[in-house]
């Protein structure tokens, strides 16, 4: 075998690109990726504090190239509810590496991932039927397909997807015109058949529907990007009578909110007896290790979409069920199974929530409103005298200053999402708390308040 650097003598190997040491490795891989990807947002990123070279990660902490302990209570941006490198995923995925069996042939029978589907149908029976996918924005693209096929075999005549404002579904060409924030759609020319309501309105949803030509609707259980947005208590049961009342699938976007990350298995869950038609999944499930996504389904819409030999082909990709994402989502699942990881996240939530809340009442010009659910929160910020909002400059401190990584919403400046894991202890909790008032103070110093 030749030497790739004696072809190309600036080729960087992966023994260099996984051995990173130093401050000037550091120095170099930042200084590629602002060369070769997007460098305007790495740049933001890195002046935030939000962004670096994580030489080292583990649970809930990662560690840069002085040896330095951050605490990451953003968790990748959803994917590491379970930890960072989770012992046991990478021990299942290991083992499935060695086993050595075909990972990638769409025709091929696919055991890890039959193995998921069959615990996904049994712990959630009334969606028995799974299609595995690489990502999030993916698994919408899916449930988009699945019930447009399903409605023009069986709902001839219905045309749109209706979906909500402030919404967030992926970046993808549909997703992104799902999600209801016209700053993601921008420069982009929109498809047919997208109509939005008001998030937490079922009466403007109503007003959609009784008009008899909605595919179906889509939503988030709690809004993530959207700036952790929970609605009423009586919006997605009401949702689920009036998609039934007016024949049209209701489908609920998992990605951000499911795999755990509320307490419950599925966030929609919180709602006793809940059954959507179909939902997305993707972040937590792949144990931020394998890209991982997909679309859990009930019986009759997925056999009206693909059950017949005319259509079973109408939605098949390469890397569709493949056993690598497969056995990643088989071993997520039993992972929260078997720690009791739901009673955890919901312990540990009440403990965190309640500390907030107490700084909250220490400082209402700063904190305005603590919510969410489980370990998927948002803390709404005030502004100034001034009118300047305190979120950036908070989460910059914390990240800079106290190495504590939380994350604002891009097109909210109000909002900071806080995604902690579950190796998170209670020291790891009372260390943000600590941090997070020495952090307002230090704000409120440096704006003269």
């Amino acid at each position: 075998m030749t030497d790739a650097k004696k072809i190309y003598p600036d080729f960087m190997t992966v023994d260099e690109a996984l051995s990173l040491k130093t401050k000037e490795d550091r120095d170099m891989a930042i200084a590629l990726q602002l060369k070769h990807n997007n460098q305007f947002r790495t740049q933001a990123a890195l002046d935030l504090g939000a962004s670096d070279v994580a030489f080292k990660a583990e649970g809930c902490y990662f560690w840069d190239y002085e040896g330095n302990k951050h605490m990451d209570f953003i968790g990748s941006v959803g994917p590491a509810l379970l930890g960072l490198n989770n012992p046991f995923i990478i021990d299942a995925i290991k083992k499935y590496l060695d086993s050595k069996t075909i990972t990638m042939d769409p025709l091929m029978i696919h055991q890890t991932t039959a193995a998921f589907a069959h615990n996904m149908a049994m712990l959630t029976p009334y969606a028995p039927r799974t299609v595995l996918c690489c990502g999030g924005s993916e698994a919408v693209e899916t449930l988009l397909k699945m019930v447009k096929i399903a409605a023009g075999r069986t709902k001839q005549g219905k045309t749109k997807i209706l979906s909500t404002t402030n919404s967030f579904h992926g970046k993808t060409c549909e997703a992104v015109f799902t999600g209801g924030k016209p700053k993601w759609q921008q420069y982009q020319q929109s498809p047919p058949g997208h109509v939005y309501v008001p998030y937490g309105d079922w009466k403007a949803a109503e007003e959609e529907l009784k008009k008899g030509d909605v595919i179906a609707f889509i939503c988030e259980p709690i809004q993530g990007e959207g700036g952790v947005v929970v609605p009423p208590d009586d919006y997605l049961p009401k949702m689920r009578e009036l998609c039934t009342k007016y024949d049209a699938y209701m489908c609920m976007d998992e990605i951000q909110a499911g795999s755990g990350r509320t307490g419950y298995l599925w966030a929609h869950q919180f709602y006793d007896g809940l059954k959507p038609d179909a939902w997305t999944f993707a972040k937590a499930i792949s144990g931020a290790i394998v890209p991982t996504g997909g679309v859990q389904a009930s019986e009759e819409l997925y056999q009206a979409a693909y059950g017949s030999n005319d259509t079973c082909f109408h939605h098949t990709a390469t890397y569709q069920d493949n056993n690598l994402s497969g056995v990643t989502a088989l071993a997520c699942l039993q992972y929260i199974v078997e720690n009791d990881v739901l009673a955890k996240i919901r312990e540990g939530s009440e403990y965190f929530i309640s500390g907030l809340e107490a700084l909250k009442a220490k400082y209402p010009n700063v904190i305005k409103q603590i919510r969410g659910r489980g370990y998927m929160l948002g803390i709404e910020y005030g502004a100034n005298k001034d009118g300047a909002y305190y979120t950036i400059p908070i989460c910059a401190t914390m990240a800079n200053k106290y190495r504590i990584h939380t994350m604002f919403t891009i097109n909210d400046e109000r909002i900071c999402r806080m995604y902690p894991n579950v190796a998170v202890t209670k020291e790891d909790f009372d260390w943000f708390l600590r941090d997070f008032e020495n952090t307002i103070k230090d704000v409120l110093a440096q704006m003269g308040e």
